[in-house]
């Protein structure tokens, strides 16, 4: 028999070591690319087109800051390219929207945007705030902002009213992104 029907043990040993570390590697990248948070559903008689909804979604990770479980986007800020003239005062965003009620988002937000990591909170104003509070309406830092809702944004103008009518809270994440 020629060698080429043959594969040594080590041979089978690098080729699986290989294959693991490939989908190592490629679930760590899918990871770092899973967004933010999904996407409000739509109303049945929704535009199909919807132009604030062709900006992308970042990534957990572009944000670094996470996102309220169970929440949905409302809005997303626009790219870059389109912002580039103000690129000195605006810092990219993400509303978020949930039926949680603003005390339950605070409690949320008050266990991972600790003082030790450099947040604080205002509770004049229901938000938190990368670095000093005297800073929180500013834009120029990263901030998370906790608003009540009544589902009479714009940005919620096509989004299905039976989602709308139990909405209870706006969570403005404000962020500078990671990458």
């Amino acid at each position: 028999m020629n060698n080429l029907g043959k594969i040594s043990m080590k041979e089978i040993k690098f080729f699986l070591a290989t294959l693991i570390l490939i989908s190592f590697l490629t679930s760590e990248e899918l990871s770092a690319q899973s967004p933010f948070a999904p996407w409000a559903k739509l109303s049945s008689d929704a535009p199909k087109e919807i132009s604030a909804r062709k900006y992308p979604v970042p990534s957990k990770d572009e944000v670094g800051i996470p996102a309220y479980p169970g929440a949905y986007i409302s809005s997303v800020s626009a790219p870059k390219q389109d912002t580039i003239r103000y690129e000195q005062e605006v810092m990219a965003f993400v509303n978020l929207v949930t039926s949680d009620p603003v005390s339950s988002v605070i409690s949320f937000y008050k266990k991972i945007l600790t003082k030790d990591k450099g947040w604080n909170y205002s509770e004049e104003y229901k938000t938190f705030v990368k670095g000093q509070t005297v800073n929180a309406l500013t834009g120029f830092v990263p901030t998370v902002k906790i608003r009540d809702e009544r589902g009479d944004n714009f940005d919620l103008g096509y989004v299905d009213p039976n989602y709308k009518k139990n909405l209870k809270t706006r969570i403005e994440v404000t962020y500078k992104p990671s990458k």
